[in-house]
């Protein structure tokens, strides 16, 4: 290229050429020199890019071999773990089946053994309850609950479902627990009724309001509140359906859900914090 130039140069001194033809030479060697420039600029940029491309697809192809390695990986991990959860369930159902077998049992016969005598209140509206030991229309039923044992009914049964527990769940125990407890109480204030008339509205007791929201959530125990009357029933059918949920929820193998195993602890701190009913002697 300094050839060229001292060449152009000479040349156009010895012919005596123009200022302004010179200028005009002058851009012409600037702009050939400026392709030039930018012609090697190119080269070294595709050079480069090719250069970076080909590491690219190195890296992502060493990536996507890790990412197999990993994926086939945990897929075995998990294969093995279902198998194991296979096995392990095949070994757990009868037992949960069992358990549930038991659980039922238990709850009939509690519901055996529980005073008819109590179980015909039921009929009552709670303007009746209010009076049932004071008025003497009333006395053919009073009479009959002379004789209410309600230690030995929380007895019943209780014994052989508890044996059985680690395979009913934390829930499916924390229900029946709550059950028991609060037909237990109710008893309880129906014997205390004979002198102390108020208690004779079981129902009205906060301790078993607060069993029947613990279980069956707060709506349920405000309808609980203004049923009228037939509140016995009202109990078994709604523990029931709470029941065959949890029940069906354990043998299928499902995962009981955060908020039902807060509902079990919120029973569980119910049940801690009621005293045992064969403690709660009447003064």
């Amino acid at each position: 290229m300094n050839n060229f130039t001292e060449f152009a140069w000479a040349t156009l001194g010895a012919a005596g050429i123009s200022t302004s033809l010179l200028a005009v030479l002058a851009f012409l060697c600037r702009a050939w020199i400026g392709e030039r420039l930018k012609s090697g600029i190119k080269y070294e940029y595709d050079k480069r890019l090719a250069e970076l491309s080909a590491e690219l697809s190195a890296q992502t192809q060493a990536d996507l071999a890790k990412l197999r390695s990993e994926v086939e990986r945990q897929t075995e991990k998990l294969r093995i773990s279902a198998l194991s959860f296979s096995e392990v369930q095949k070994a757990t159902i009868p037992r949960k089946i069992e358990a549930v077998d038991v659980l039922w049992e238990g709850i009939i016969k509690a519901r055996a053994a529980f005073p008819s005598s109590v179980q015909i209140t039921d009929i009552l509206l709670d303007k009746e309850v209010a009076v049932l030991y004071t008025d003497k229309s009333l006395s053919r039923i009073a009479a009959r609950l002379d004789n209410i044992d309600h230690f030995g009914f929380f007895d019943v049964g209780f014994d052989e479902v508890q044996r059985v527990r680690p395979h009913l769940g934390e829930y499916t125990w924390a229900i029946y627990c709550t059950y028991r407890g609060v037909l237990t109480r109710a008893l309880y204030l129906m014997s205390e009724g004979k002198t102390k008339p108020e208690k004779a509205l079981w129902f009205t007791d906060r301790t078993i309001q607060d069993f029947v929201s613990s279980a069956l959530g707060k709506d349920k125990a405000s309808e609980f509140i203004t049923l009228g009357s037939g509140r016995f029933k009202w109990l078994h059918h709604n523990f029931d359906v709470l029941l065959f949920t949890a029940i069906d929820t354990l043998l299928t193998g499902q995962n009981f859900s955060d908020a039902a195993l807060k509902q079990a602890e919120r029973m569980e701190k119910m049940i801690s914090s009621t005293q045992d009913p064969r403690e709660d002697q009447a003064p």
